[in-house]
């Protein structure tokens, strides 16, 4: 691995298939005896879904919060739930499960049926995780009773616009499971090797759900930082700082003990520093991966 390119070590997440393989590994690497049946269901629920496969349902169309997206939280989820295990905090069978169906589902809310004729679903973005837990509850419904509670609750967490005390949880180990995917919603994003580009994306979800109060794209890459500050202060405070399990995780599967999350949201914020103090005119031309540029631009031609 090279050590100058942190971004290396979180692996593909574009290929649903590799991030299952890696989540199964991870999982069997520290719960040898898990069955992952449910995870694997849910994984294939949501190609379904996402592709337009399920019944009543479109595909999924929210370019900022697309297949990607869950495939960051769910891999970053099983390695926190490594960490943890690691920090003698482990989890039993069901909420282990339940940490990773509700990192799998807790973006399933902005998927439109086939009833709501407009927009890409993005203007549920305020309403996107409970319409996640409806959606949950009635294709997860032969789970057991207690690991569909747990699920919904895990989703429930990834609402990061209310503060934790909003969901009772039944015992430590549901805490700890919702507390460690919200934890990864926040940090996988953020460490995508594309989350500055991404977050062009981000103002066209924010300005179809009416939200947001920003100008234009430029200013909100110039809230960014403010926002990651913001986001910090709930990482390490209202979920408990638990992304410190990552670096011990990593210890393990790479021998490093270094936190390649935290790595990599600190090269994607210097580079933010740049582009927010280069003139506007020119910032497009420093976002360059992944071909979200040439996307917004078509966009903002059509709009």
């Amino acid at each position: 691995m090279n050590p100058d390119s942190p971004f290396l070590a979180l692996g593909n997440i574009r290929d649903t298939g590799e991030v299952e393989a890696q989540v199964a590994g991870i999982v069997s690497s520290f719960a040898p005896g898990h069955d992952l049946t449910r995870v694997h269901g849910a994984f294939d629920l949501l190609d379904r879904a996402f592709d337009g496969k399920l019944r009543g349902y479109q595909n999924l169309k929210t370019l900022y919060h697309n297949r990607s997206h869950t495939n960051e939280v769910v891999l970053c989820t099983a390695r926190m739930l490594h960490g943890l295990h690691l920090a003698g905090q482990g989890m039993d069978t069901e909420h282990l499960d339940a940490a990773l169906i509700g990192a799998l589902m807790h973006d399933v809310g902005y998927l439109m049926s086939d009833e709501e004729a407009s927009g890409t679903g993005a203007q549920f973005t305020a309403s996107h995780v409970m319409r996640g837990v409806e959606f949950a509850r009635r294709h997860l419904a032969d789970l057991p009773s207690s690991l569909l509670d747990s699920t919904t609750k895990v989703i429930m967490l990834t609402d990061h616009r209310k503060h934790p005390d909003w969901v009772t949880f039944d015992n430590l180990q549901q805490q700890r499971a919702a507390f460690a995917t919200a934890t990864a919603d926040l940090i996988g994003q953020m460490a995508n090797r594309e989350y500055l580009e991404r977050v062009l994306f981000l103002y066209y979800e924010f300005e179809e759900a009416q939200m947001g109060g920003f100008a234009d794209i430029h200013d909100l890459l110039e809230k960014t930082a403010a926002f990651y500050k913001m986001t910090k202060g709930r990482l390490d405070g209202d979920l408990n700082g638990m992304s410190i399990n990552l670096a011990r995780h990593f210890s393990v599967q790479t021998g490093s003990e270094r936190n390649f999350y935290q790595e990599s949201i600190d090269r994607n914020l210097d580079y933010l520093a740049r582009i927010v103090g280069t003139e506007r005119e020119h910032r497009l031309e420093k976002l360059r991966r992944g071909h979200v540029v040439e996307t917004v631009l078509e966009i903002k031609r059509l709009h």
